[in-house]
Parts: structure tokens; sequence; C-alpha cells
């Protein structure tokens, strides 16, 4: 397990991540079970390529990857926001980090909840992706419990309740082949000190 953390913009944050086997991954697939909660619960369902019910499964995603390293970031919040002022943030900051860690280990990344490249996506004008080449997925939009990776392969709790918050968690991974840990851990650390 990597344990770090680091400043960015006076916030004190939070890294952990594990490298996980995806054999070992595809066992916290539900891929009908959270989808249909997309489908019951989110504003976003159907309105995007990034998400249900146009996203793959999981095991589909990363079909050409056996590991993933799994990193959860997180901060605490102060008694003046809330979760809804600090997860946006927290997901940029945890893209600003995906998105050279997947060139570095020549992987593929899996993201926090929605694409937000553009505004509107051109989904919902039946019109093609005009970022097609950025295209990724969340975990839980491939039917991944991020409960569950959370607890069982970094050791730490999400909290969901915006009144009983006392810290604010999101999720993503890079999905790689044969690199060491240790590799794996330099680039990590190298990037952390860049974003």
């Amino acid at each position: 397990m990597i344990s770090l953390n680091f400043n960015k913009d006076n916030n004190k944050i939070n890294l952990k991540a594990n490298i996980c086997s995806n054999d070992i991954l595809k066992n916290y697939m539900d891929f009908d079970y959270f989808t249909g909660l997309c489908k019951d619960g989110c504003p976003h369902y159907n309105l995007s390529y990034t998400c249900p019910p146009n996203s793959p499964k999981f095991t589909y995603y990363t079909k050409d990857y056996d590991y993933s390293l799994v990193i959860a970031m997180y901060m605490e919040i102060d008694k003046d926001q809330t979760i809804n002022d600090i997860h946006p943030y927290l997901r940029r900051v945890l893209s600003d980090l995906l998105i050279p860690l997947e060139k570095e280990v020549n992987g593929l990344l899996t993201d926090g909840g929605r694409c937000r490249y553009c505004e509107s996506c051109t989904y919902i004008d039946n019109l093609p992706c005009r970022y097609p080449d950025k295209i990724r997925f969340s975990m839980e939009a491939m039917g991944i419990d991020l409960d569950k990776v959370c607890k069982d392969i970094l050791n730490h709790s999400i909290v969901w309740d915006n009144n009983e918050n006392s810290y604010c968690t999101v999720l993503g991974s890079v999905n790689f082949n044969d690199l060491s840990y240790d590799k794996i851990e330099k680039i990590l650390l190298s990037l952390v000190n860049c974003i």
C-alpha cells in the first residue's frame, strides 16, 4: 500500500493507492445493480457517451490489462464547507494525476464520476464525441462497488452522508501490465510532486 500526503492550493490532500489484479477487481462488479442505481437516481443517466447505459462492463474495458493501481484521494472538509464544495475540486486533482499516470505506465485510466470535458455531451444530439481519444469511464459506471473496493483494497471508508462527513473521498484507477510495485511507486511520487 502506498500512502502519501501532499499540499495543493493550500489544501492538505491524502492519497492511498494499492495494486490489485483485475481478476480480483472483477469480483467487485455487479453491473446490473450499479448501472441500475444510475438509472434510478442519477440525473446524467443516458445523457453522455461515458454514463450508463453506454458504459461497458469493467471486465470488457480492462480486458487488455492485468492490474489496476486503485487510488483513493481524500481531504478533510472544513466547517464552512460541504462535500459538494470539495468533491469537484478533489476530482480535478485526481484527474490531474491520473492523466499523466496513464501515459507513464502505458495504461488505461478510470476516473470518478461522469465525463466533464464538455458542458453538454454530443451524445444527446446524436453526434460523434468531440474528444473520442479522451473517453474514459468511471469504475462505478462499469459496475464496480466502490465502497467495497475502498474498504478491502485500500483499507479506507467512503462516507456518503453530507451531515456526517468529516472528509471527502474520490476514487480512480489506472490499468496496466507488467510493472513492479517499486516502479509504480516512483512514478506516482514524481507525479504527485508535479500536480
